[in-house]
């Protein structure tokens, strides 16, 4: 992958504390951090295939998001984190494998300094965004609705 691509995470509520606005939010480093579960990898989307937008309206189909954070494959790779375009389960999905890292410890040291990085990129896309987004839409089908009987 190109060093300059971006990898969109999604940012679950629960890792957000102080429910801070936008930027101050502050995100624990285990939203960086894979679980066993993950087999080693986190979950991502492929800025090529995704903008923060589309990937947020994508994810919260099924899940919950409190909004989009971003790192460069660059940054991943200078953590000796490999990043997989692997488009499973779904095209423009990618992995960011923290295999080559099996200490727990280790590990958490990586998310910390990973999720600095996607912070001082700040939030891509938030909840709060869509929300707003969606009022907008909404007054304008409004709008356009009265133009239209009038």
């Amino acid at each position: 992958m190109e060093k300059d691509i971006l990898l969109f995470r999604q940012i679950h509520p629960s890792f957000v504390q102080n429910n801070g606005v936008s930027n101050q939010a502050f995100v624990t480093s285990s939203a960086f951090k894979p679980t066993p579960k993950d087999d080693n990898k986190l979950s991502v989307y492929n800025s090529t295939f995704f903008d923060a937008k589309q990937a947020f309206e994508h994810y919260v189909k099924s899940n919950k998001s409190y909004g989009v954070l971003a790192v460069s494959v660059d940054d991943c790779e200078s953590e000796e984190l490999l990043c997989i375009d692997d488009n499973h389960p779904f095209e423009g999905h990618a992995s960011i494998d923290y295999s080559r890292h099996p200490s727990n410890s280790r590990k958490e040291k990586i998310a910390k300094r990973i999720r600095d990085k996607a912070m001082i990129r700040k939030w891509q896309y938030t909840l709060a965004t869509y929300e707003s987004d969606l009022k907008v839409d909404n007054m304008v089908e409004v709008v356009a609705n009265d133009t239209e009987t009038t």
